[in-house]
């Protein structure tokens, strides 16, 4: 397994393994229109440009491609985390949410904090982030609720 950061040559992989992560994953869990709503993104748009770019984006590769990827912010957002429909409980995501507390450590980033579906909430869990709300957002004219999560790395003086 290969671990690297996003370029923007790669944006149309990682636009595609969102779709189709989106479109095997979320079916269990949210309605047709809200999974048509969230695979419903354009790897040439500004905002999956930014989604991917803005952040640090650490890319998980093996023999057969993309395999996932996870975001992490200056300020400790943690912007998406992402594994291949077909790659699930294979320890990808785990390798990535590493990534993102290593980086966060070499940071010396304080807190951490995320949107989380309920597809990637054990995964947050997991990784030792908390649930400290919800929330009801618009997505492509959609309605989702979503759970914030934090993990505080180190306490402020």
């Amino acid at each position: 397994m290969n671990l690297r950061t996003a370029i923007e040559p790669d944006l149309p992989n990682l636009a595609a393994l969102y779709r189709k992560t989106v479109l095997a994953n979320a079916p269990q869990h949210y309605s047709p229109d809200q999974v048509t709503a969230w695979a419903a993104v354009e790897a040439e748009s500004l905002r999956f440009h930014q989604f991917i770019l803005a952040v640090t984006t650490y890319v998980a590769e093996d023999e057969t491609g993309v395999v996932g990827f996870a975001g992490i912010g200056d300020d400790g957002h943690v912007a998406s985390a992402y594994v291949r429909h077909d790659c699930l409980h294979q320890g990808i995501g785990s390798l990535l949410m590493q990534a993102v507390l290593t980086h966060a450590q070499e940071k010396q980033i304080p807190r951490l904090y995320a949107e989380a579906s309920e597809f990637s909430l054990g995964l947050f869990t997991k990784f030792g982030f908390s649930q400290y709300d919800t929330e009801v957002v618009e997505h492509n004219g959609v309605q989702f609720s979503r759970y914030l999560m934090e993990r505080v790395l180190a306490e402020t003086p």
